[in-house]
């Protein structure tokens, strides 16, 4: 959920909707459904959030949305802004990839 001016464009619900705390959510998951059942948009409802009697906590597709959303809009390093642990992920990711590129360092 960090960045949310992206998610609220992909999902088509209000920027005011989407918590500035990502990572103080208890369930994430559950938060992403409850604004897709806000959206505009028929087939982001249609895809993320569950029939009432399905018993599932998600809709059909919502995972296939999530990795839509992940691939094609979702900008990692703007969303690290309001997420730490992503921002400290990102970093180790770039240490990692630099020791890799660097035939001097030791292994």
């Amino acid at each position: 959920m960090a960045g949310p001016e992206m998610l609220a464009g992909y999902l088509g619900v209000q920027r005011r909707w989407i918590s500035s705390a990502p990572e103080s959510l208890g369930d994430p998951k559950g938060a992403m459904v409850a604004l897709a059942r806000r959206s505009r948009r028929r087939g982001v409802r249609k895809d993320m959030v569950p029939g009432k009697r399905s018993g599932r906590p998600a809709g059909p597709a919502c995972s296939t949305r999530l990795t839509e959303y992940a691939a094609t809009e979702w900008r990692p390093d703007i969303a690290a802004g309001s997420a730490e642990s992503l921002r400290r992920a990102i970093e180790g990711l770039r240490r990692l990839v630099a020791r890799h590129n660097d035939p001097w360092q030791a292994r």
